[in-house]
Parts: C-alpha cells; structure tokens; sequence
C-alpha cells in the first residue's frame, strides 16, 4: 500500500497540541457485496476546498493504515474512491466528514450499512490503561445483517454482548488468552453467523469488525489490534 501524506495536513500538525488526535482507516467492504472482486482497491483521499487529495491508495479489502501524523481536533472531509488512472480520480464510493475530537484516537471504517449501502462510520478506539494481565475486546456491528448477540467463552469465563446494531460498538476488559467468539442474529441462538478462536494478548486492545452480508456468503470479522501504552 502507498502512503501518500498530504502538505497541507503535515503543515496543520507541525504545529498540533499534545491534544492532537490519532486516525486509523479501515477498508471493511468486499468487493463480492458489490459486484466486483473482493479486494476492491480504494482510494482514501481527504477533501480540501472542494479537491480531493490521496492520503492512502489502493487500500485492499481487510486493509488499516494509520495516518502517520498528530491531527489537530476538528472536521475532515474524505471520499472514498475506487481506483482510477491516478491517485483519487476514479468513482466516488463513499463521501463524508470525519470529526475528531482533542486527543481522539479513533478509526474511520468503510463497511456497509445494514441496508448493504457503503458508507463510512468512525469509531472512537478506547485505549485507556489496562490492569496486569488484561486484554480489551470490542464488537464493531458493520455489516450488512441485523442487531447480533456476541458470545465470548474462555474456560468458565464468559462474556456477552446483546442487541448489537450496525453501526454500534460495545465492549470489556477481560482476561488475556484464547476466547471462543461467537455472533448470533439476535433473533435466535440456533445457529451462530460466525465462530472462531481468538488468542487476546494482555496489554492490547482488540476491535473486531463485522463485515460482509451473510446473504453473500462474504460475512467474516476483520480485526485491529493497538498495543496500550
């Protein structure tokens, strides 16, 4: 992936606070819900006094990427755009306004709506301190599905997250090792959407996307981890 970071941001954030924010992007939409190859190649570009100008290209469907600059807080315009024959000249997938807050870390995620419609949501990252031994895990609802139950089992260990809408996140602190993570329509508990086990290392922070359409066969959970300081 090529990063491509912009004058106008690195003039912005030579001069950002210690307040300054923290972004990641994510590309959550398979290119199968879409008609068009799973890898879906986009262009993340930020949009200044109507011109669009790259800050990532051709991102890859399951793909994060951190801006590699403080932001001062306040608004940002991106569109999300399929590649073209230069940087941020093809299609407008999805256009929108990013707000960040002072001190803000957060993730802006392509997914789809639950109506299967691009669009971008941003996720506030908690990566407040943990205690000794200790992991974080989230459930981020962004896929084209109803509300879900998450189940999470390690041993006599459980946890549960209820009634989950896209674009919702809900989430705990528990104890670092393997879990079994289980997503249900929140219709019934016969047949989970997905399992799998995962091995949650102590002092990081794990945020687990829902993603794709079960309709599609393209339902799976795409994950981002951030080491806690």
């Amino acid at each position: 992936m090529k990063r491509l970071f912009l004058a106008a941001v690195l003039a912005a954030v030579a001069s950002a606070p210690a307040s300054a924010a923290t972004l990641y992007v994510g590309h959550g939409i398979d290119g199968r819900d879409l008609g068009a190859a799973k890898e879906l190649p986009v262009d993340v570009c930020l949009v200044t006094g109507g011109v669009p100008a790259p800050l990532f290209e051709g991102v890859p469907f399951g793909a994060f990427a951190k801006i590699d600059a403080d932001l001062p807080a306040g608004r940002y315009d991106v569109e999300v755009r399929l590649v073209g024959s230069s940087a941020c000249a093809g299609p407008v997938a999805i256009a929108a306004s990013v707000f960040l807050g002072f001190g803000e870390n957060a993730t802006a995620f392509a997914h789809l709506n639950e109506q299967g419609i691009p669009t971008l949501t941003k996720f506030t990252n908690d990566v407040r301190p943990l205690a000794a031994g200790q992991t974080r895990i989230y459930a981020r609802h962004a896929a084209a599905f109803g509300d879900v139950n998450v189940y999470l089992r390690s041993g006599r260990k459980t946890a549960l997250i209820q009634n989950l809408e896209n674009p919702d996140q809900e989430g705990a602190n528990v104890p670092a090792g393997t879990w079994h993570v289980a997503i249900y329509p929140a219709s019934s508990w016969h047949k989970p959407a997905f399992s799998a086990n995962l091995s949650l290392a102590a002092g990081t922070a794990y945020f687990a996307y829902a993603v794709g359409s079960p309709a599609n066969g393209t339902f799976t959970v795409l994950p981002q981890a951030l080491a806690i300081e």
